[in-house]
């Protein structure tokens, strides 16, 4: 996954995944849904081709996620390659919140792509069951000698995001 970091400033995501997940989403309602996503990486991106769903099993799934850990293991090691993680956030905007900030280092390493989904909130009725999507890129921090003791730091940029 390290190959990834820093090649890519687009993600492109089929219309059919992006529905997938925002059925779910809509689906998992009031708690926030979570799943990973598969791909590839490629010169001109990142290509999502796949949504997996996975449980939440945090202790307050109506403010949180914390991904189901036997479902978590059984994905790190699917074909194609594990390229991020989505969850949603059901009741505001699809930004990062300090939860999402704080919870970096458990994917740090593994994924790159961070996405967050909201519902959009039905001002006409063609707007239902339609969801807001946010892509994000997991950087690490560049350490100084001193932070390198602080522990690891990490960021997310926003990532252009295309409906393929």
């Amino acid at each position: 996954m390290a190959a990834l970091r820093g090649q890519q400033n687009t993600l492109y995501i089929p219309s059919s995944v992006e529905q997938e997940m925002s059925e779910y989403m809509f689906h998992s309602l009031p708690q926030e849904a979570c799943g990973i996503v598969l791909g590839e990486a490629a010169a001109g991106g990142i290509r999502i081709s796949r949504f997996q769903p996975i449980r939440n099993v945090a202790p307050d799934p109506l403010h949180h996620f914390q991904l189901e850990q036997a479902e978590w293991i059984r994905c790190i090691f699917q074909e194609p390659t594990l390229i991020g993680v989505f969850h949603s956030h059901p009741r505001t905007e699809p930004l990062p919140s300090l939860e999402d900030i704080h919870a970096l280092p458990t994917f740090a390493g593994l994924l790159n792509v961070y996405l967050i989904g909201s519902p959009v909130h039905p001002s006409d009725s063609t707007s239902h069951n339609k969801m807001n999507l946010h892509a994000y890129e997991i950087e690490s921090a560049t350490h100084t000698p001193d932070e390198v003791n602080e522990g690891s730091k990490h960021t997310l940029q926003p990532l252009q995001l295309r409906m393929t």
